[in-house]
């Protein structure tokens, strides 16, 4: 009798089980944990969908030894690394689970095509990954971030932890080389200020004179270049028209040496009406204006020789 009650309890338990995880869809036979599986070294161009973009095409691709992001007609310079990051949390999108498996549950986890992040992979004119990413949510107990994915021709939802979701849904912006200037310390031999103050850098053997008449300190002038010499900006001022805006013209800074293959001009334009209102630009990255508070880029590049 016992063997029969222990025999029934045990078939229960069997049941429930089976039961409980067809229904979580963890270990459902069609759940693969792979749902993206691509070769980054394969990868040629990704079509890019973003809340940040309003949802209008940015196109990253492939040329040479570099890349390229493309959007409303205007192609910049991608940054390699960003790409990179790109293509390694592709290759971290790893599931957790199932979280629904109707189309009905789309709006749920905002994966309607109109609201989720699209992102479609290619080799040439081979789709090697087409997919959606929604919500996501935050256990801040656990210290845990789940983003939520659909691919393009399934019904079913993926939750994934970690932050791969929140890096592959950034806006097209995240890509662009944000490199502002790049160059040698040793190759610089002198500095020219112009606009609302006017006055000279320049090297004298092993001494740095302003005007050719008073002597700084080497030390000062060596800490200011090695913060010039390579800078980044962080937010671009897209649309922005120089020859419309040659009245607000406030700053420039030409550097020049023996060395160099041609003069690195940095201009600076002030238009009051923006919340930063400083538009930083350098003749190494024709295309790529920055704005800036009167704290960072501005002060960094601009401060007064007193200051350095």
């Amino acid at each position: 009798m016992n063997n029969k009650i222990l025999l029934i309890v045990l078939v229960s338990l069997l049941a429930f089980f089976g039961y409980s995880k067809f229904f979580s869809g963890k270990n459902d036979s069609s759940f693969n944990p792979e749902i993206i599986k691509i070769n980054p070294d394969q990868v040629t161009k990704v079509v890019i969908q973003t809340k940040a973009d309003n949802f209008e095409k940015a196109v990253l691709e492939k040329t040479g030894d570099g890349w390229t992001i493309s959007k409303n007609g205007k192609t910049y310079t991608a940054a390699q690394s960003a790409v990179n990051n790109f293509l390694t949390n592709l290759r971290s999108v790893n599931t957790s689970y199932i979280a629904a498996k109707n189309a009905d549950k789309w709006a749920t986890y905002e994966l309607e095509p109109d609201k989720a992040t699209h992102i479609t992979v290619y080799n040439g004119g081979n789709v090697l990954a087409d997919f959606y990413i929604g919500k996501f949510s935050v256990n801040q107990q656990a210290q845990q971030i789940t983003s939520f994915f659909r691919l393009a021709d399934k019904d079913d939802i993926y939750a994934v932890t970690g932050m791969a979701g929140m890096t592959l849904g950034q806006g097209s912006n995240s890509y662009r080389d944000k490199q502002l200037l790049k160059m040698e310390i040793n190759d610089i031999e002198t500095l020219n200020y112009e606009g609302d103050e006017v006055y000279q850098v320049s090297k004298s053997g092993s001494e740095w004179l302003l005007n050719e008449m008073e002597t700084l300190d080497s030390t000062k002038v060596k800490n200011f270049l090695m913060n010039l010499i390579s800078m980044s900006g962080e937010s671009f001022v897209d649309g922005f028209d120089e020859n419309l805006n040659s009245d607000k013209l406030l700053k420039k800074l030409t550097i020049n040496g023996s060395n160099m293959l041609q003069p690195i001009t940095v201009r600076c334009w002030k238009d009051d009406s923006l919340k930063k209102p400083f538009i930083i630009q350098s003749s190494q990255y024709p295309g790529s204006y920055f704005e800036s508070d009167s704290t960072r880029l501005f002060k960094r590049i601009f401060k007064s020789v007193a200051e350095w």
